[in-house]
């Protein structure tokens, strides 16, 4: 009888390659276990590693990668790779479905401490390698920026809003695309060039707000920098952005965490780095605030 491949088998559990992964590292040495732990935390990167990106991140060696790609029966690490991906593009569980999940998934006399315990751990996860190397770069996009323009869409509004607010609060010339409605928006792009860039936050897979999409995708065309921040390179708009910040929602509960954490350490750094302007602004915003009777 011909052997059926571990891909195959994959399909049989509910789990799929996450729980074959869970199930095989009990087996496997201390260096593979941890190779194991890895791609369960850090699936959404490991998808688009290669085998020497993965040796770098655990803290092994390409051929340690490859042997444990062996013994988890994967014909080679093409093939995990190709695994992980269609998990990304097809199994994410989109916004509207995690929300409603929310409401029947706690227990309601613990679900404060389990919340904040999920957070804490999707925190923990969400540090990578990728994300390491992009930041800065993401930062020196913000800084050198002429204008910013903000675009959040949907379940990534409130976001944008929150960032929107804050930079404005200590940085010139920050505009909120949709401000006005998504009808508009091209008009607020209209001005952008070059020396400008766009932010665009989204959070979905597989579906995405298209609205959002085409703000991206315009501001590619008319070769003005993009900076995406969002939870799944599944999105359609992943391959325009000149940077891209990956933030996962690897929760059970639906959060906006991940995505308001690194919007609040862009925040920080880029006041670091401009901290003479954003005094002197936020100072004399203060005094008016108080002088015209806003804030007390």
């Amino acid at each position: 009888m011909k052997k059926k491949s571990p891909e195959a088998k994959l399909e049989r559990f509910t789990g799929g390659i996450f729980q074959h992964l869970r199930a095989s590292k009990k087996e496997l040495p201390r260096q593979q276990r941890a190779i194991c732990e890895y791609l369960l935390n850090n699936y959404q990167h490991a998808a688009f590693l290669t085998a020497e990106d993965l040796a770098k991140a655990t803290m092994t060696s390409t051929a340690t990668v490859l042997r444990t790609i062996a013994r988890l029966g994967f014909a080679s690490f093409s093939s995990l790779r190709e695994e992980l991906q269609k998990v990304i593009y097809t199994s994410t569980i989109p916004p509207l479905d995690r929300l409603r999940d929310t409401f029947t998934g706690f227990d309601e006399s613990t679900v404060l401490e389990a919340i904040i315990e999920e957070n804490i751990l999707n925190l923990r996860a969400m540090k990578s390698q990728h994300l390491s190397e992009s930041f800065p770069r993401a930062v020196g996009l913000i800084e050198k920026a002429r204008r910013v323009y903000i675009i959040g869409l949907r379940s990534t509004k409130g976001i944008a809003l929150y960032l929107h607010a804050l930079l404005q609060q200590f940085l010139p010339d920050i505009f909120l695309v949709d401000a006005t409605g998504t009808d508009t928006m091209l008009d607020v792009l209209l001005d952008a060039c070059e020396a400008d860039v766009v932010i665009a936050l989204m959070a979905g897979s597989p579906h995405y707000t298209k609205r959002t999409i085409s703000c991206v995708q315009y501001a590619h065309e008319n070769s003005i920098p993009t900076l995406l921040i969002t939870n799944s390179l599944s999105s359609a708009a992943a391959p325009l952005a000149t940077e891209l910040l990956l933030a996962p929602q690897n929760t059970s509960h639906y959060s906006s965490v991940s995505l308001m954490t690194v919007c609040d350490a862009l925040v920080a750094a880029l006041g670091s780095k401009k901290i003479d302007i954003a005094r002197k602004k936020i100072d004399k915003l203060g005094t008016l605030l108080s002088s015209y009777d806003i804030s007390i």
